[in-house]
């Protein structure tokens, strides 16, 4: 047996390298767990159950989806809003199709 720089023999180095290469298994392996634990504890409504010290706007992602398909229905009903009143106003105000 020789002795390293560090006073270890090669065998107990061998040995440290192998408990650390398990810590770090174990560590890894509960960390998935944790994360699969995180993961299946998403709540009922189908929400991800999310850090609640993240900011609103990471917690919430998932709903801008929600809000875009809303803001363009909004804007494409109020364009055909206008595009009804310009033609009534063609129809009332040029055509005369309707006296008032």
């Amino acid at each position: 047996m020789r002795a390293s720089a560090s006073g270890l023999t090669d065998a107990e180095l061998r040995r440290a390298e192998e408990l650390e290469a398990e810590a770090t298994a174990k560590e890894k392996a509960e960390i998935a767990e944790s994360l699969r634990r995180r993961n299946r504890g998403a709540s009922d409504d189908g929400s991800p159950a999310g850090d609640v010290n993240a900011p609103l706007s990471v917690r919430m992602s998932h709903e801008y989806d929600y809000v875009a398909r809303d803001v363009k229905r909004i804007v494409l009903t109020g364009g055909l809003m206008v595009a009804i009143l310009a033609v009534l106003d063609v129809l009332v105000n040029v055509m005369g199709v309707v006296k008032l």
